[in-house]
């Protein structure tokens, strides 16, 4: 019996990259559909008057799964990867600098003595959290209810079930501004760290143990390079063609339709947004009435002259809870934490000689559910008291700035549901499982993304997009047998 291997990868994102290059690599005709004329979905790029800035994602974690794609396809990695030492600078009400390093002696040499035992204390319980979770909720195969059950009576009671972050912490003896430290990481996975679960605790781990690295060249250099790489496997990209339609018959999707017209495959994954996809179903999901994850508020910003800050930097609010008590409520934060991402002090082409290219975000609610809350006077009138944040902590001057450039909500509401990054919000233990990679009732569609397992990020959406070509390669070779 023969298995037709086509495939046909809607969304030119990560997971959508990832997808095409692993099916590719076992030898499917692969088309992928994208709706902007570039790929990269979340991760662009934005260049102006010799400024570049990397507009998506910019802390790039767990290498190894990048690498892991190249390995496959029998290449070797196309671009350098900078491991920093100096992961980032925190800057807190207090006038404190802390400079965090891959190098603990570093970081902790800054602490006072208590705080030096509940830092050590806090990083090995993020360690145990993580590497009790890794196989089962990141590198492993979308866990079935035995998969569950085996992780629950092994680490479950680890992974403290009816803690939340903040109590962990507080167990932990992190309290004021190390409390504030810990508790930042778990907006990593578009949560209100005061709601969050004590397992999202194993996310610092990731950063703070396992280290960052830059790619010569920016973030978007990993979408260039899969793109060129997924060509060179043979996948057909077709760019600015918009997705209108699934069209079911029976349980099987027939027909896409599209801008450019109608196709048809056998083997069909969506990277898009879980909700957009069950819309172009026809189908209607519970995940629309469940609390989205935060959104953000970037602003782009070139600086003549050089500031005292690194590559990555975090500025907090005076209020931590208040700022995030104000976006439970649908409002921006007046005193927001803000994280500066300046990716010219690791790669200086990124800017004009004398300049700095700022990527500057605040956290913002997701928008209301007719998806048009923000006016663009509302974007102008945030990006200017963003500015004014940045001058009032003596970070950066207005008359310094030479291009501003805004993303919004709204712009993030063209790759996601409501502009929430994240899919709907990790707000209980069970809400960090991200929903399955396929729809009940639909036997030729797999789900890729940052919306589904395991999650967003870059190393998660790439991820997500082996695994659900290893769905489509594992169920043809069960076909067969």
């Amino acid at each position: 019996m023969g298995i037709s291997k086509t495939a046909l990868v809607l969304g030119g994102g990560f997971a959508g990259l990832s997808a095409a290059v692993h099916l590719a690599c076992h030898d499917y005709e692969v088309t992928l559909l994208e709706q902007a004329q570039t790929l990269g979905g979340k991760a662009a790029e934005f260049r102006r008057d010799g400024f570049r800035f990397d507009t998506g994602p910019s802390v790039f974690t767990l290498q190894g799964v990048i690498k892991d794609i190249f390995d496959l396809a029998g290449r070797d990695l196309p671009f350098e990867l900078e491991p920093l030492d100096l992961l980032c600078r925190y800057l807190f009400p207090s006038g404190r600098v802390w400079d965090v390093f891959q190098d603990r002696r570093k970081t902790m040499a800054q602490l006072m003595a208590n705080e030096v035992k509940v830092y050590r204390k806090a990083l090995l319980e993020a360690k145990k959290l993580y590497e009790s979770s890794a196989s089962t909720f990141i590198f492993g195969k979308p866990p079935s209810l035995a998969d569950l059950a085996t992780y629950g009576l092994r680490s479950g009671l680890q992974a403290h079930p009816l803690k939340t972050l903040p109590q962990l912490l507080e167990g932990l003896g992190a309290d004021g501004e190390l409390k504030q430290f810990f508790l930042r990481f778990a907006t990593y996975f578009g949560a209100d760290p005061y709601q969050a679960p004590a397992i999202l605790h194993n996310i610092c781990w990731v950063e703070l143990g396992l280290g960052l690295a830059y790619p010569k060249g920016g973030i978007y250099r990993l979408v260039t390079e899969l793109e060129r790489l997924a060509r060179d496997l043979g996948v057909q990209i077709q760019t600015g063609v918009t997705v209108k339609a699934l069209e079911l018959e029976g349980d099987t999707v027939k027909q896409v339709k599209t801008t450019s017209g109608d196709v048809a495959a056998d083997n069909i994954i969506s990277s898009l947004d879980i909700i957009r996809t069950h819309k172009l179903l026809g189908l209607k999901t519970d995940l629309q009435k469940q609390e989205p994850s935060l959104s953000g508020f970037v602003g782009l910003f070139g600086y003549k002259g050089e500031s005292e800050l690194k590559h990555h930097n975090i500025s907090f609010s005076s209020d931590y809870e208040a700022e995030f008590a104000a976006i439970k409520r649908g409002e921006v934060a007046t005193d927001p934490t803000l994280y500066i991402n300046i990716s010219s002090k690791t790669d200086a082409s990124d800017a004009p000689p004398g300049y700095e290219n700022w990527f500057v975000m605040a956290n913002a609610p997701a928008l209301d559910s007719t998806e048009n809350q923000w006016s663009l006077e509302d974007e102008d009138r945030y990006a200017e008291q963003l500015m004014v944040t940045l001058e009032k902590r003596g970070l950066a001057q207005k008359h310094e700035l030479e291009l501003k450039q805004i993303i919004g909500p709204n712009k993030l509401a063209r790759f996601a549901h409501r502009g929430s990054i994240y899919g709907t919000a990790s707000h209980s233990l069970l809400k960090t499982l991200r929903p399955p990679q396929q729809i009940k009732g639909v036997s030729n569609l797999t789900l890729a993304g940052g919306t589904v397992f395991p999650g967003g990020g870059i190393p998660l959406a790439l991820l997500s997009g082996k695994s659900a070509a290893e769905l489509i390669i594992e169920h043809a070779k069960q076909v067969l047998k």
